[in-house]
């Protein structure tokens, strides 16, 4: 279903065609699936996920700042609906504008979320992760007010940064023995009641 979804958005992206919000079902088609496959793929080992997440950080911040917006002074283009953009981002339609997250950054949330599945740990730190990530993110923007003329404006844009250390926090708190889902705790089994045979 994966290969697919992203079939349709590789197609649909190229032609433009205009078809929102079914775009954002064939990019959720081909994110999830694609990041529990990846998440799978990946050791359940904090070290080599880590190591990832570091790598796709400098990448992500590389390609913010070799491809944000237009130079100081010029005009920004059109806010309104880009049929080719639509195919690579989810987007969520808001009371004042929209929120775009992109696909590959839906997919590491969905690839975050799988890693901390397979080492047993609960369903809220599997989602904190990238909660944590979208959100610090979000204040980073409203912080900036918008301004995309300093550096660390233009570096800020990059979500993935934000994500590694929402997973970071999200491992620290799986990790604390004190919380729930930190190492699940043996559960009594039927042979520990009093007078079973062992």
């Amino acid at each position: 279903m994966a290969t697919l979804a992203l079939l349709v958005m590789v197609i649909g992206a190229i032609v433009g065609a205009a078809l929102y919000p079914a775009s954002d079902l064939i990019v959720l088609a081909f994110a999830l699936p694609g990041g529990i496959l990846l998440g799978r793929a990946l050791p359940a080992r904090f070290r080599p996920f880590f190591v990832f997440l570091v790598a796709l950080s400098v990448l992500d911040i590389a390609q913010v700042a070799l491809t944000s917006g237009p130079p100081p002074g010029q005009p920004s283009a059109s806010s309104g609906l880009n049929p080719h953009l639509i195919w690579v981002n989810f987007r969520i339609g808001l009371p004042a504008g929209h929120f775009n997250i992109g696909v590959v950054d839906l997919l590491l949330i969905a690839a975050m979320s799988e890693h901390f599945r397979r080492r047993d740990r609960r369903f809220w730190i599997a989602v904190l992760a990238g909660v944590i990530g979208i959100a610090l993110a979000e204040l980073s923007a409203a912080a900036r007010g918008g301004s995309q003329n300093s550096v660390l404006g233009t570096l800020t844009q990059a979500l993935i940064p934000f994500l590694t250390v929402g997973w970071l926090v999200a491992d620290f708190l799986a990790r604390r023995q004190s919380i729930p889902g930190g190492p699940r705790e043996r559960r009594p089994s039927f042979s520990d009641e009093p007078g079973a045979k062992r």
